[in-house]
């Protein structure tokens, strides 16, 4: 009689921690799936398609510079989704990596999500980048870490340093431009007007097949004049000679 009640008790006992491990393993799923939200959220997919634009054209408009403040490291996240090791090591896309990070930490009070506030896989990718030939250049990785742990560690946007009288540099927009220069940079003599039409369109004014004025897509007061060479199909006619770009009002006759 002992032993039966001995062994019912034991029986018990294990079925009791055999539910209780099982219970302790669901909160244990329910708590990972809260932490890891971004996948399955729509905000998260807007913030994929943000990003994987920018990284083709780093243009962007005043509604992606707030989704992107909004996302934090969601950014940071996106862009391990989309881009690989090997395409890391292209300059251009180092450098629209370190403006999508900037965009996505500059103002640490935007940033919705609360796991999103710390930069965990910002800074990986920033590890990654110092090993890259664009970031081994002096202060490249080192000037956008230092911003991201100070406005993530404060809360607050990194003020810019002036001296008296001196006028406040608006970083964003000089990295916003410097992007610009080096994206129409890489349409050069040799490459087709099929090539220019990626980066270029077209505007009214005076033109001829050998010469014209474009504007650049997502910016038409930046503009480029270009001198072709003829060739049986339009759209491979060669380029050249193409201007440093400049700025000018629109034509739209």
């Amino acid at each position: 009689m002992n032993v039966r009640i001995g062994s019912r008790s034991v029986l018990t006992v294990v079925l009791r921690l055999f539910f209780l491990a099982a219970f302790t393993r669901s909160l244990s799923l329910e708590a990972f799936a809260q932490s890891q939200p971004h996948d399955e959220s729509a905000s998260f997919k807007n913030v994929e398609e943000t990003v994987s634009k920018l990284l083709s054209v780093p243009v962007y408009t005043e509604s992606d510079e707030k989704l992107l403040n909004e996302a934090g490291d969601g950014a940071a996240l996106a862009i391990t989704k989309i881009v690989s090791e090997q395409e890391m090591n292209s300059p251009d896309t180092g450098r629209r990596i370190l403006l999508i990070l900037h965009l996505a930490f500059e103002a640490p009070q935007s940033i919705i999500e609360r796991n999103n506030k710390t930069p965990t896989a910002a800074l990986r990718l920033l590890d990654q980048l110092e090993h890259t030939d664009y970031g081994r250049q002096p202060n490249v990785i080192g000037n956008a870490r230092f911003e991201i742990k100070h406005n993530t560690s404060t809360g607050r946007p990194l003020e810019p340093v002036t001296l008296p009288g001196e006028p406040v540099i608006d970083w964003g927009h000089t990295q916003w431009v410097g992007n610009v220069l080096a994206w129409i940079a890489t349409i050069k003599p040799g490459m087709t007007r099929s090539d220019l039409l990626r980066v270029f369109t077209t505007e009214g004014g005076w033109s001829t097949r050998t010469h014209r004025t474009y504007v650049l897509k997502q910016c038409p007061t930046i503009k480029v004049d270009v001198d072709f060479s003829i060739s049986e199909n339009e759209a491979e006619d060669k380029i050249t000679q193409i201007s440093k770009p400049y700025l000018d009002y629109s034509v739209y006759d």
